[in-house]
């Protein structure tokens, strides 16, 4: 994740990005909308994103932004790296930088990038916060919180969420049921 907040904050200009480009990053997510549940005899319904399915379905599709971020990020290190090694990458002017073939695709990335990450924004503050269905979900959510946490940053934190993550999915892959989840105040 310290390469997220680097290339973030790396002074990655927005400049134009390829037809095909944005329609391939716009369409690598889509988040499901669903109805309302009805909540109990009198209430309102409870929100989609905190009570229903719907809530694993925005996890999912965080992850999956996320993730692709992190593939972008890679190609577009390896891709600099190698234009550091092979063309002087760094002793180029900008015009010269601008001049070699494949700065096209550092600025089809960059502008990938600069899409997912408004998504993966957008998607943070609708996530749920509680009322998970499984475990299955859990260890859904226990990975963004893990991917928030920079293990360079609190390398302590990190682990403790990874280990309960992965306890997690280790509970559900030994068939231990996970669902009929009870709150905390024991009701299901």
């Amino acid at each position: 994740m310290g390469s997220r907040r680097q290339a973030e904050s790396g002074g990655a200009s927005v400049r134009a990005v390829s037809r095909r480009t944005l329609l391939a990053g716009a369409s690598a997510v889509a988040v499901p909308v669903a109805a309302p549940i009805a909540g109990p005899a009198g209430l309102p319904p409870a929100a989609p994103e905190l009570r229903s399915p719907t809530g694993g379905h925005l996890v999912r599709s965080w992850l999956r932004i996320d993730a692709q971020i992190e593939r972008l990020q890679t190609r577009w290190a390896r891709l600099e790296a190698w234009l550091v090694r092979e063309h002087r990458w760094c002793e180029l002017s900008p015009a010269e930088q601008q001049a070699l073939p494949w700065v096209r695709e550092l600025r089809d990335i960059d502008g990938c990038l600069e899409v997912l990450f408004e998504k993966r924004e957008a998607l943070i503050g609708r996530l749920p916060v509680d009322g998970a269905s499984d475990l299955t979900e859990l260890a859904e959510r226990l990975e963004v919180v893990e991917r928030l946490i920079v293990a360079d940053e609190h390398p302590e934190a990190n682990a403790l969420v990874r280990g309960v993550r992965s306890d997690l999915q280790a509970w559900t892959a030994s068939g231990m049921p996970s669902s009929g989840l009870k709150d905390v105040s024991g009701q299901v």
